[in-house]
């Protein structure tokens, strides 16, 4: 039984992680891959605290931050969530969950404009 099952393993998926695991919830981050959209971009100039990162080295750095406090991972996807006797049980393709609270931080999937050269200049 974790205290916190978080959906999604981006940035707000890992904050939430980082902050529910500091104040010693067992929490659990359930993500298909880790850093959702930023691991789609090469260069960040914007995010408080680094002049120039990568998306990627961005994401490791989450990771790694929130596997220092606590955070487990769980590379799989959520097939269904049901509210159980106070309590939510998760299913995944590869196992089956309880939780006492859920957060929801599954991002979004960029849409697509189906425009010449769109694959050749994603992320840049």
């Amino acid at each position: 039984m974790y205290d916190v099952i978080i959906i999604g393993g981006g940035p707000a998926g890992m904050s939430a992680a980082i902050y529910t695991s500091r104040r010693a919830l067992k929490t659990l981050v359930i993500s298909r891959d880790l850093g959702g959209q930023i691991t789609k971009t090469n260069d960040i100039e914007n995010y408080p605290g680094f002049g120039l990162i990568s998306g990627v080295e961005l994401a490791k750095k989450f990771y790694d931050q929130a596997l220092k406090f606590g955070t487990e991972f769980l590379f799989d996807e959520v097939k269904e969530i049901k509210k159980e006797d106070g309590h939510f049980a998760i299913k995944t393709i590869h196992k089956n969950l309880e939780t006492k609270s859920i957060i929801l931080a599954f991002g979004k999937k960029p849409r697509e404009l189906n425009v010449p050269g769109e694959e050749k200049f994603k992320g840049k």
